[in-house]
């Protein structure tokens, strides 16, 4: 994983646009930087960006509340103080943080966060933010969903955010207060840090386990003492109740079947008695209705007989109407007709005199054309003239004013050019005399002593000797680097050497340590099985313990005093006056079952204990083994590399390499610092000098432009002088000329405008004349086309009335009876009405048969049911009320009869029931009985296997699992950190001791001596502190590289050696490759690092970022 580019807008104190591309020169070429600046300028808002572009989310974020903490944003909204969009600048209307890195695949990525206010203005409310995932590589967009890219940034990335806060963003200062802590602090703390706090949910859920696998095995227990079947007797009692029950019932439903058969009969009788009545009451109805429409049978015949007449009778009604209104409108419409001919003729003189208006005018128009032609080319000459004249007074006042100042401005140049030129040549003979000077009296004095011709030379070379002084100091620092890694490994080596001999002594000791333990179990286990045959023995040996030796009983298997399979008084056996005494024995029994037990469990730990110590000592031995190969292979590598140094022969001849890496590194800064000091008076010499080139050249181009514009302007007002006069004279001509030719005219427009108006009003008469006579032209053809049209409709309609009203009044005259009145009623009716009465009649004729029909049906299916139950009776009696009150009292005694053997049955089925319910019931809890001992076998079983767990990592607080882990733990992440601190110091190793979350520092010079860490100093702090923050950092990444990573300040506190000591280690961390950046505020180290990003304040809360290298 590495972070390739940061840019950001708008967040907190950095206001604007931002980036920090570190593939570019010069980030791209250094491994280590500093990002520096004062407090609050925004230094961590550039680490805040990387984690909001990759997260949504901050580490001070996450320690911030979030619900009861709320502050207010603009339009009455809130936001809780973890909410990340506070971030969003006051007075901005969006931002955003992006990060490009490449991923663990390999790839390169661009992660955005953004957010925005409503309408992109800077009083709209938040909106949500917005985060999106683009591979770089494809240009593709792989989401733009929040929730997706929560899932996807991980798995690209390869870490989640407590991981990358741990891995890429190292607080070291966490690290310091983990060293020193006590083992509760450092439980919390580690549980933060390596994330344990499952283990003691683990913990706490094998303790929840335990108890609740105890108190499964005592809800089975209970529920079997609750659920105890019957005895044999009682058992046998219970199916001979059962069976007697279920005879009777059968024999009383026999004998209610056969009564129901009867009454059936009677029943079908009742009701095709009621059916039949029904049926005559039907039929009476439907012959009333019939009688009561006798009126509407008589008005619908009439309306039969007029229906062939019916359309004719009223398209003759209709016609008549039609007739009296077209005599009307034949009337109106030759009124109409008259009255046009009328305005017509008097509109025709009127008309033609405004033909005759409307010519003259034309005429008069094209007559004064010429002379408005005249005039208007002499109003235009005028009004040029006069602009002519104006400009060239106004230019000719403009060149005074402009001829004025130009003296002035010439005189003040003059003056400001005289100092200037003084200070210019004093300048010039300085640079000269540097120019001339040569080195101080040293060991290039002769070879560089000579004179140059130009700045320009004398640069390139006071550059070539820096940067040869540059390269020497690198070649000397890494020399020095060579030759404390070969100190460094061959101590180490040493030490790893007595280490190895160590524990190859404690691994014997271990081996005999694990016979003894071997032994020691072996005849603990020995004795525990003797024990167990003997009290087993002595249960079955004793007679009087039968009642105890029931609870061991179990179904279907024999009885290990009888050898029966039946166990009759297993649940419930009789009492026996031994009971006490035998229960004692038996809970002695236990107890030493429990002793002897633990005995073995106890010889069971040790030999784990010194399987796992030889195990471990063995691994240790092997590690050193391998470590002692390695160092020997790194001491031949870095002796190599100290001997390809050109100056490693005269320091291995040096007494004190330090003093010869010493005296090397003061004269080589000496001479780079003389070529600096050089440089910089060369550049303080330029820089002082061309300010004045450039301001005596602007003065003395000025001076030229300034001459030659006085020149120009002074010719320019000597011919305006002389134009002037004649072209007054030029504009008072002209202006007579217009004046003599528009007369009593305003002006030539006015002139126009009056003749444009005149036609205007002649041809607006005229048009009004004519689209009148052309309107009353119009309406009288109209007119008389309608009135033609009219008396044709009139005739036709007259021709056809005469037809109809023949043959109607001929059809009146055949029926006499039906009168005027009458007619008009019939013809009222509509057809619709006329359909529905015919309808409703046919509907009651319909019914009336039917209810005849049914009437008959019933009384037949009677008669016939009578004769079956009444076969005694004569064929025309069977229907008479004696026979009907006869069979309904029959029914009534059947009915009596069915309840009482219905009410016996339901009570012997009761009987039934509970005889087979008692038996159901003890089925029920004979089968619960067994399989409540296979539950209660698999509970207790269960129980075991749970208890065994919960005793080794089981507790209520969690803390017996947590602490095994975070042991495991500590240790992981110590192995990790001494990887690290070898880089960095190869004194110092650390392990676990003096409590179960102890640390202490073992001392390689002090003959591996074990010390606290609180006997540390400073920079030996920051060093192990670093070490155990790189440490956690492998432990997050697993497999995954980690090329970049970002420290937090923790430097302030060290003196100058630690200081040294903690930038040689920031040195070692960018030799492995690492992007390292640090945020500090020490200046130490802002001189020791060349390459800084630099977050400067430039007022208003705001800041910008500058990337600067010395």
């Amino acid at each position: 994983m590495k972070i390739l580019a940061i840019r950001l807008e708008n967040l907190a104190s950095l206001a604007g646009l931002h980036e920090i591309d570190f593939t570019a020169s010069p980030l791209a070429d250094q491994g280590l930087f500093a990002i520096t600046g004062p407090t609050g300028a925004g230094k961590s808002t550039l680490l805040d960006a990387l984690c909001l572009a990759l997260y949504g989310s901050t580490p001070r974020l996450r320690q911030a509340p979030r619900r009861d903490s709320q502050i207010a944003d603009i339009n009455d909204d809130t936001l809780t103080t973890a909410d990340a969009r506070t971030l969003l600048r006051r007075g901005c209307a969006s931002g955003f943080a992006e990060v490009d890195f490449v991923g663990r695949d390999g790839r390169r990525y661009r992660a955005r966060w953004s957010v925005r206010r409503a309408r992109n203005k800077v009083d709209g409310s938040l909106q949500k933010t917005e985060q999106s995932l683009t591979d770089l590589d494809a240009n593709q967009l792989l989401t733009a969903q929040t929730r997706e890219f929560e899932k996807l940034l991980p798995e690209r990335l390869g870490l989640k955010f407590d991981q990358f806060t741990r891995a890429v963003l190292l607080a070291q200062s966490e690290f310091a207060a983990f060293l020193k802590a006590d083992d509760n602090e450092r439980s919390e703390l580690l549980e933060r840090l390596t994330d344990t706090q499952h283990y003691s949910e683990i913990s706490k859920a094998a303790y929840r386990r335990v108890r609740e696998a105890k108190a499964t095995l005592e809800a089975i227990e209970t529920r079997l003492a609750d659920a105890l079947p019957v005895d044999a007797d009682t058992r046998t009692t219970y199916e001979q109740q059962a069976r007697a029950e279920e005879q009777a019932l059968a024999e009383l439903q026999a004998e209610l079947s056969r009564h129901q058969a009867q009454g059936i009969e009677l029943e079908r009788d009742a009701q095709l008695l009621q059916a039949w009545q029904q049926a005559e009451a039907g039929w009476r109805q439907a012959e009333h209705e019939w009688q009561q429409n006798q009126t509407e049978r008589h008005q619908l015949a009439q309306l039969d007989e007029l229906a062939p007449w019916r359309e004719r009778a009223r398209r003759r009604q209709a016609l008549e109407r039609i007739l009296t209104a077209n005599r009307q409108t034949l009337a109106e419409q030759r009124r109409l007709s008259e009255d046009g001919d009328r305005e017509r003729e008097a509109l025709e003189p009127r008309l033609a005199a405004a033909r005759q208006a409307h010519e003259q005018a034309r005429q008069d128009e094209r007559e004064a054309q010429p002379l408005l032609d005249e005039a208007r080319r002499l109003a235009a000459d005028l009004e040029y003239q006069r602009q002519q004249l104006t400009q060239q007074q106004q230019e000719h006042r403009q060149l005074a004013d402009s001829a004025l100042a130009d003296d002035q401005r010439h005189e003040a140049l003059t003056r400001t050019r005289q100092p200037l030129e003084a200070r210019l040549d004093e300048q010039r003979a300085a640079l000269a005399r540097l120019l001339e000077a040569t080195d101080e009296p040293g060991e290039h004095a002769n070879e560089h002593s000579s004179t140059y011709p130009s700045a320009h030379e004398l640069r390139a070379s006071l550059n070539r000797r820096r940067d040869l002084a540059q390269h020497e100091l690198q070649t000397l620092q890494s020399l020095q680097h060579d030759w404390r890694e070969g100190e460094r490994l061959h101590r180490e080596q040493t030490a790893t050497r007595q280490q190895l001999d160590a524990e190859r002594h404690r691994l014997k000791t271990l081996e005999t340590e694990g016979r003894q333990a071997a032994e020691r179990l072996k005849a603990a286990e020995s004795e525990d099985e003797t024990i167990r045959d003997q009290i087993e023995a002595a249960r079955a040996a004793r007679s009087e313990s039968v009642e105890q030796l029931r609870q061991y009983l179990q179904e279907d298997e024999p009885c290990p005093v009888c050898g029966g399979t039946d166990h009759p008084f297993r649940h419930a056996p009789p009492a026996h006056p031994g009971a006490a005494m035998i229960e004692a024995i038996e809970r002695q029994e236990r107890q030493q079952l429990e002793g002897h037990r633990q005995q073995v469990e106890r010889a069971q730990q040790a030999y784990h204990q010194c399987s796992a110590d030889y195990r471990a000592c063995r691994q240790g031995m092997q590690e050193r083994e391998r470590l002692l190969e390695a160092l020997s292979s790194q001491l031949d590598q870095a002796r190599t590399a100290i001997d390809a140094h050109d100056d490693a022969p005269a320091l291995r001849r040096s007494e004190s390499a330090d003093g010869w890496f010493e005296t090397r590194r003061e004269r080589l800064v000496r001479q780079w610092q003389v070529a600096s000091d050089r440089l910089a008076a060369l550049d303080d010499a330029e820089r002082l000098l061309q300010p004045l080139e450039a301001d005596w050249q602007r003065l003395s181009l000025e001076l030229g432009k300034l001459e030659e514009r006085r020149t120009l302007n002074r010719q320019r007002l000597q011919a305006l002088e002389a134009s002037l006069p004649s072209c007054q004279q030029q504009v008072e001509d002209t202006g007579r000329r217009l004046a003599a030719r528009i007369g009593s005219h305003e002006s030539v427009p006015a002139w126009q405008a009056a003749l444009e108006r005149q036609c205007r009003q002649a041809e607006a008469t005229l048009g009004e004349h004519q689209t009148r006579w052309q309107a009353l032209a119009q309406t009288h053809a109209q007119l008389s086309q309608k009135l033609a049209d009219l008396e044709q409709r009139q005739q036709d309609a007259q021709a056809e009335f005469d037809e109809l009203d023949g043959a109607w009044q001929a059809w009146r005259r055949e029926r006499p009876a039906l009168d005027d009145e009458t007619v008009e009623a019939l013809l009222a009716v509509s057809e619709a009405d006329h359909r529905r009465r015919r309808e409703a009649l046919t509907r009651l004729e319909r019914d009336l048969a039917a209810a005849t029909v049914k009437q008959e049906e019933r009384r037949q299916a009677l008669h016939d049911q009578r004769r079956r139950l009444l076969p005694a009776s004569d064929e025309k009696d069977l229907l008479d009320e004696a026979n009907s009150r006869e069979l309904a009292g029959q029914l009534a005694r059947q009915r009596e009869t069915l309840q009482a053997l219905e009410r016996q049955r339901d009570e012997r089925q009761e009987s039934r029931d509970a005889a087979q319910h008692r038996l159901r019931e003890d089925n029920r809890r004979r089968q619960a009985q067994r399989e409540g001992a296979q539950a209660r076998e698999a509970a207790q079983h269960e129980l075991n296997r749970w208890r065994l767990i919960g005793d080794l990592i089981g507790s209520a607080d969690g803390k017996q699992f947590r602490r095994i882990a975070q042991a495991y733990n500590l240790d992981h992440l110590l192995t990790h950190a001494n990887q690290h601190l070898r880089a960095l110091t190869p004194r110092y190793r650390l392990t676990r001791g003096g409590s179960e979350l102890g640390i202490l520092v073992i001392d390689g010079d002090m003959a591996d001596e074990r010390r606290s860490v609180h006997s540390l100093s400073g920079g030996e702090t920051f060093l192990v502190s670093l070490a155990l923050a790189l440490g956690l950092a492998s432990m997050a990444s697993h497999q995954l590289a980690i090329e970049s990573l970002f420290i937090d300040e923790g430097f302030g506190s060290l003196d100058p050696a630690s200081l040294a000591l903690a930038m040689d280690a920031l040195d070692g961390l960018q030799a492995q490759g690492r992007r390292v950046g640090v945020i500090s505020h020490v200046q130490e180290m802002h001189e020791r690092i060349p390459l800084q990003i630099r977050v400067e304040p430039s007022g208003n809360g705001a800041s910008r970022v500058a990337i600067r290298h010395r």
